[in-house]
C-alpha cells in the first residue's frame, strides 16, 4: 500500500491552500458517508407485484455516489435485505427505540374505521428489528473492517489491515490545513496526522433502509386525514384552530388525489463509534486481526425514520406506467432521504456556494427538500492547529420563487401520472437555487452552506 500513500502524498503537494483557495470548498470537508439499502418484502397485494419488481429495477439503477454527492458512498456490496432474514423484536427492544403511545393507537383504530387496511407491523418494530438484523451479522464489524482494510480485501474476514490507511487518508486528507500537509510530504506522517479524521469517518457512517409500498388515492388520502384528526386530538385549545385547518387541507387534497403513489419509509442508523472506540481498536485489534474476527462487537444505533409519497399511474394500466412507478420510486426515496437530512441535524450534508453574476446560488433544490424561505448557515474553512474548520460566518435565505426544481423527470410530462391536488415546489426552468442578498467578502463563491436548525 505505499503506492496508496505517494499517491496521496503527491495529490497533497497539488491541493489548494486550505484557508485561501475558497473556490475549492467542495474538495476542503470529510463528508458524511451513507450505505443505502433496499428492504424486499413480499407483495401485500397482487394489484402491486409488477409495480413491486419496476421499484426494485429502479432502487438498483441508482448510482448512490452521482445522486447523492454531498456523501461518501461507503457500502458492503449488496444494497438489499430480505424480510425474511430479519429476526424478530421482544416488546422491550420495540420500547427502546419507540414506545407506543395513545396517539398511535387512535391512528390505527381510525384508519381501520375508514377501511384503510393497517400495516400489522408497526414502525417502531421495523426499525427494531431491522437494529438487531445489522447487530446480529456483525454489520458494525464489517464497516469499522471495511474503513482498515486495502481496497478489495474482504472486510468479513480480516486478514490483515491496511498499514497506510489508504480510503481513510484519501478522504481524511481533506481535513489538514497547508502546515500539515506540507509536514506529511515531508515525514510521510499522514497516518499519525489523520486521527480526527478518521474518527470523524467512522463517527459519520450511517446506513439508511429503505422500505417501498404502494398506495391507492384513498389509502393515501385516508391516511393523510387519520394523521391530522389524530394530531387535532392531542392539540392544547389553544392550537385546536391550526388543527382543524390541517384537517380540513387534507380532505381537500384528497378530493383532488387520484391514482396510485409511492410510498417510501426510510429508517435511519448510524455505525456507534467515538474516540474510546478508537482507542479500543487499535489497543486490542491493530496488530491481531484475528481477535478482531473472533472477539469484536462494534454496533449500529438507530437514529430516526421518514415516510414521504410520489406520484405513479393514475391506474395501474396508465401510458407510461413503468416509467411513473420508477420516477415515483425514485422521487420517493430523494424526498424519505431529503426529509432525514431535515429532521436529524447531525445528517444534514453541506453543499457549495456559488455566484453567478450578482447572484449566490446552489446546485440543490426540491430533490434534496429545499424549500422556499428555507434559511442556510454559511460556512467558510479556517485553519485550526494542523487542520481545517468549519466556521459560520453568516445565514442566507432562499429567494422568493427562486427554488430549483430537479426532482427525477422534473421536465419531463408523462401521460397517464397520478393527481395528488398539492401545490407544487420549485421552478424546473431554473438551473440552481437563488439566495437572498449579494456576494460580499465573507459570503461567496468557495463557502459551503447547510440547511438552518
Amino acid at each position: 500500500m505505499k503506492t496508496n500513500l505517494f499517491l496521496g502524498l503527491a495529490l497533497l503537494s497539488m491541493a489548494p491552500n486550505a484557508v485561501s483557495a475558497q473556490e475549492n470548498a467542495d474538495s476542503l470537508y470529510i463528508r458524511n458517508s451513507v450505505y443505502m439499502l433496499k428492504l424486499d418484502m413480499p407483495a401485500d397485494n397482487e394489484e402491486y407485484a409488477h409495480a413491486y419488481e419496476v421499484t426494485n429495477k429502479a432502487f438498483d439503477g441508482i448510482d448512490f455516489a452521482t445522486r447523492y454527492p454531498n456523501y461518501n458512498d461507503f457500502n458492503l456490496g449488496s444494497h438489499h435485505i430480505d424480510w425474511s432474514t430479519v429476526p424478530t423484536a421482544t416488546k422491550a427492544e420495540m420500547d427502546a427505540i419507540e414506545k407506543e403511545s395513545a396517539k398511535d393507537a387512535l391512528l390505527k383504530t381510525t384508519l381501520a374505521s375508514m377501511g384503510v387496511k393497517v400495516d400489522p407491523i408497526a414502525e417502531r418494530e421495523y426499525a427494531a428489528r431491522l437494529l438487531n438484523y445489522f447487530n446480529a451479522n456483525k454489520f458494525g464489524n464489517q464497516l469499522v473492517a471495511k474503513w482498515h482494510v486495502p481496497q478489495g480485501a474482504d472486510y468479513k474476514n480480516v486478514a490483515a489491515w491496511d498499514e497506510q490507511l489508504g480510503v481513510i487518508m484519501a478522504l481524511g486528507m481533506k481535513g489538514l490545513s497547508d502546515e500539515a500537509r506540507e509536514n506529511a510530504k515531508q515525514t510521510q506522517n499522514l497516518v499519525a496526522l489523520c486521527g480526527n479524521s478518521e474518527n470523524k469517518l467512522l463517527g459519520t457512517t450511517y446506513v439508511c433502509v429503505n422500505n417501498y409500498r404502494m398506495m391507492n388515492a384513498k389509502e393515501k388520502s385516508a391516511t393523510a386525514i387519520a394523521m391530522a384528526k389524530v394530531t387535532l386530538e392531542f392539540l392544547p385549545g389553544i392550537a385546536k384552530m391550526a388543527g382543524n385547518i390541517a384537517v380540513k387541507a387534507a380532505e381537500t387534497a384528497a378530493a383532488k388525489t387520484k391514482g396510485y403513489f409511492v410510498r417510501t419509509n426510510a429508517y435511519l442508523f448510524k455505525l456507534d463509534w467515538d474516540k474510546a472506540k478508537f482507542d479500543d481498536f487499535y489497543a486490542k485489534y491493530w496488530d491481531k486481526p484475528a481477535d478482531f474476527n473472533a472477539n469484536a462487537n462494534y454496533q449500529l444505533k438507530y437514529v430516526g425514520r421518514s415516510s414521504k409519497y410520489a406520484g405513479a399511474g393514475l391506474t395501474m394500466k396508465s401510458a407510461n406506467l413503468d416509467k411513473l412507478i420508477a420516477r415515483g420510486a425514485l422521487r420517493a426515496t430523494d424526498a424519505a432521504f431529503a426529509a432525514l437530512q431535515r429532521d436529524y441535524d447531525e445528517f444534514r450534508p453541506m453543499s457549495s456556494l456559488h455566484v453567478d453574476g450578482d447572484k449566490l446560488v446552489a446546485y440543490i433544490g426540491t430533490k434534496e427538500g429545499v424549500k422556499a424561505g428555507d434559511k442556510f448557515d454559511v460556512f467558510m474553512c479556517q485553519k485550526d492547529g494542523n487542520e481545517v474548520e468549519w466556521k459560520k460566518v453568516g445565514t442566507i435565505k432562499v429567494a422568493k420563487n427562486s427554488v430549483w426544481d430537479n426532482q427525477e423527470g422534473a421536465n419531463e410530462t408523462l401521460e397517464g401520472e397520478a393527481e395528488d391536488g398539492e401545490k407544487k415546489e420549485g421552478n424546473a426552468e431554473l438551473k440552481y437555487t437563488i439566495f437572498d442578498g449579494k456576494p460580499g467578502k465573507k459570503i461567496g463563491e468557495g463557502c459551503l452552506i447547510r440547511l438552518a436548525k
